[in-house]
């Protein structure tokens, strides 16, 4: 025992503890021995180890209610009892998606992170879309994709979906995914970009599908174009994501060569040829 909350615990219970270490951990946590010896008795103070008798239960449960027991996190409600719901996953998950003959977006949603409901339009490839204002001016972004990022489907074949970043390769989105045909990307061209795509082809693989990374056939031109640079950090990184990505060298031999990076709100601006 070393926490408060585990002392008080033993000693509600009955179990013999360490007094002397007792006294040690209530004294770093403002509760001093004087206050502890007006409600406990220790049976044995020398004995190494001893049995506790609660002497004022009034003052006993007043210093329990300083130091309570941890709740069990067991999932995101649980977490939020100790202000920590953001370290468990949400269990769900809803995607906005976009698709041609639709006048406005639609919510594909999993309520229990296994069934998705709707389905998807039937014979459709899928398009994630990191950023919301590429997303929101989705028929500039189709005309992109499939004008410049060198794909057989057609506008009618494609639905988009706002990725919000990471959230994309939320492992409960699987069984949405594998009911298109391809899954393709349209990130940033920076690291941040790479490792969601590094994530979501990880991912894909058990279910035997590999997401394409889409970016402009002359990417080079909107890397030239860009003010953003690379940080030596970043540099290295692109390299090594070289080995492991080699469908991505192209696009990440461009980057280090010119040690730019770029936003896909870039692409609102086309650039022709």
């Amino acid at each position: 025992m070393r926490k408060p909350h585990e002392f008080l615990s033993a000693i509600r219970a009955g179990t013999p503890i360490e007094w002397r270490r007792l006294l040690n951990a209530m004294s770093k946590n403002g509760i001093p021995p004087g206050t502890l010896i007006l409600c406990l008795a220790p049976e044995s103070p020398l004995a190494q180890r001893t049995q506790v008798r609660i002497v004022d239960e009034s003052l006993f449960t007043d210093i329990e209610s300083q130091f309570p027991s941890p709740t069990p996190i067991t999932d995101r409600v649980s977490a939020s009892h100790t202000g920590k719901s953001h370290s468990q996953s949400v269990e769900g998950n809803a995607l906005m998606i976009q698709y041609h003959p639709w006048q406005r977006p639609e919510v594909a949603v999993s309520w229990d992170g296994r069934r998705w409901s709707p389905p998807p339009p039937e014979n459709t490839s899928l398009v994630i879309v990191e950023n919301l204002q590429n997303f929101l001016r989705y028929r500039e972004t189709l005309d992109l994709i499939t004008a410049d990022c060198d794909i057989e489907d057609q506008p009618e074949q494609l639905v988009l979906a706002f990725g919000a970043g990471n959230a994309a390769a939320k492992a409960c989105n699987l069984p949405y995914y594998r009911q298109f045909r391809n899954v393709y990307t349209l990130f940033d061209l920076d690291m941040g970009g790479i490792k969601t795509y590094a994530n979501l082809k990880s991912l894909l693989g058990p279910a035997d599908m590999t997401p394409r990374f889409l970016a402009p056939s002359n990417f080079e031109q909107y890397l030239e174009r860009s003010r953003w640079h690379l940080t030596q950090d970043e540099r290295s990184a692109i390299h090594l994501a070289r080995a492991k990505h080699p469908e991505l060298a192209p696009l990440l031999t461009c980057m280090y060569t010119k040690g730019k990076k770029l936003e896909q709100e870039t692409y609102l601006e086309r650039i022709h040829g």
